[in-house]
């Protein structure tokens, strides 16, 4: 790994089971599989990295995620065009998956594609095409 990329990404989660199932069809979709499985860490690893899901601790004050507090607003992954874009999105309104924004252009950057959707716990999720992104090194 290159200094500064992101080693792996830790979500906590409200119920284990309906995350599992969520997370493997999910990164299943996305390239990555399930590597490993305990009671508190299920582990999915990809060619960009990995993705962890553990239990969220009973005892916390804090039972529904809030992206606008401090903390995670959203992750977003990439695609390599449009079509995958689309095709996530007819994969996850199959399975009854909350749909923020559906598949359309954004003004973030020329070109930027994009589907938002909710994990089972309200995380906001993303899915993009931007053409010519990142730019490449000279």
């Amino acid at each position: 790994m290159k200094l500064g990329a992101v080693n792996h990404i830790a979500l906590t989660v409200s119920d284990m089971n309906r995350s599992e199932v969520f997370y493997n069809a999910l990164l299943g979709f996305l390239g990555y599989q399930q590597e490993e499985k305990t009671e508190q860490l299920i582990l999915w690893a990809g060619h960009n990295g990995v993705i962890t899901i553990s239990p969220a601790n009973p005892e916390s004050p804090n039972k529904n995620h809030d992206r606008y507090s401090v903390g995670l607003h959203h992750l977003a992954f990439s695609a390599d065009h449009r079509e995958q874009v689309n095709s996530l999105h007819q994969f996850l309104v199959e399975r009854g998956v909350k749909i923020l924004d559906p598949p359309a252009e954004y003004s973030y950057l020329p070109g930027y594609y994009a589907v938002y959707f909710l994990d089972p716990d309200g995380i906001k999720l993303e899915l993009t095409h931007t053409p010519n992104w990142p730019p490449e090194s000279s």
